[in-house]
């Protein structure tokens, strides 16, 4: 195993052993660590996408319009910041790890994006740094699993807070029951449970409740799914139709096209005034 990875791991337990005021360092400390110890294919930021694609800023671009203000959570180099930016009025981009920002705002810079800016900020401290309803939307690409679970919650509450009435929060994140998604299943891949970084692997249903504890409403799932040219695009499915996924693979029932399926892509909005 590489130094990379044992330190994944060394952080990893850190953050689910320590208490809410100790994740706030630790959070960037892991980070920042962890990544300056990884290596890329490419030299150029823009090619650094990390998790994003065109087919999810297409898909996003389906629900925010040309005159949103938009929060994204955990922006990371900046890919979605960049491609969105000429389709919204404004976009913010945070995340807690300062070289990936650095890079963000070079690339923005360097392509003469004047309506995005980029900021050191965790993802469940938003409020802090936001006013209440100051986005109509806000975004998190394979975020919340990074997040311990009481912190997963919190930046729930925060997003929810920071909505505008009628505003929309669009959120992807692996599915625990087909998991784990991170390093743990390269190095212990019989292991059932995340022990990396994602320290909060979640289910459509958990996720749904949780949400809709905190007040959000109009639950829309989407799946990755191929046209008839080959790219992809994402198929809207009714929430029963995770949920009986989700049933069906915890009952035991293993097939690929169930696999398929349990990616969790939801947006959910909150109720207007």
């Amino acid at each position: 195993m590489d130094r990379c990875k044992e330190l994944e791991f060394e952080y990893a337990k850190k953050l689910r052993n320590s208490d809410a005021v100790t994740r706030k360092g630790l959070y960037p400390e892991a980070y920042n660590s962890v990544g300056s110890l990884r290596t890329f294919s490419s030299d150029r930021p823009e090619d650094r996408t990390a998790g994003t694609s065109k087919e999810l800023i297409d898909w996003m671009a389906q629900f925010i319009g040309p005159e949103e203000d938009v929060l994204e959570v955990g922006c990371g180099r900046g890919y979605t910041c960049l491609k969105l930016a000429p389709r919204v009025r404004s976009i913010i981009g945070t995340d807690v790890s300062e070289p990936p920002l650095a890079e963000a705002r070079a690339v923005l810079q360097r392509a003469g994006i004047v309506n995005a800016t980029i900021e050191n900020v965790s993802g469940y401290e938003l409020i802090p740094h936001f006013a209440p309803g100051q986005f109509d939307s806000i975004i998190s690409i394979e975020v919340v699993e990074h997040l311990h679970p009481d912190d997963a919650a919190e930046h729930m509450r925060q997003v929810y807070a920071l909505l505008r009435p009628g505003g929309k929060y669009l959120t992807m994140t692996p599915n625990r029951l087909n998991g784990p998604h991170d390093v743990t299943r390269e190095e212990y891949p019989h292991m059932k449970r995340a022990i990396g970084f994602h320290l909060n692997e979640s289910t459509y249903g958990e996720m749904v409740a949780l949400m809709k504890r905190i007040g959000f409403r109009r639950f829309r799932s989407f799946q990755p799914t191929h046209g008839r040219a080959g790219e992809r695009k994402a198929l809207a499915l009714p929430a029963e139709v995770n949920q009986l996924c989700e049933t069906l693979y915890g009952a035991g029932l293993r097939l690929h096209a169930l696999e398929r399926l349990m990616e969790i892509r939801l947006v959910a909005n909150k109720p207007a005034a």
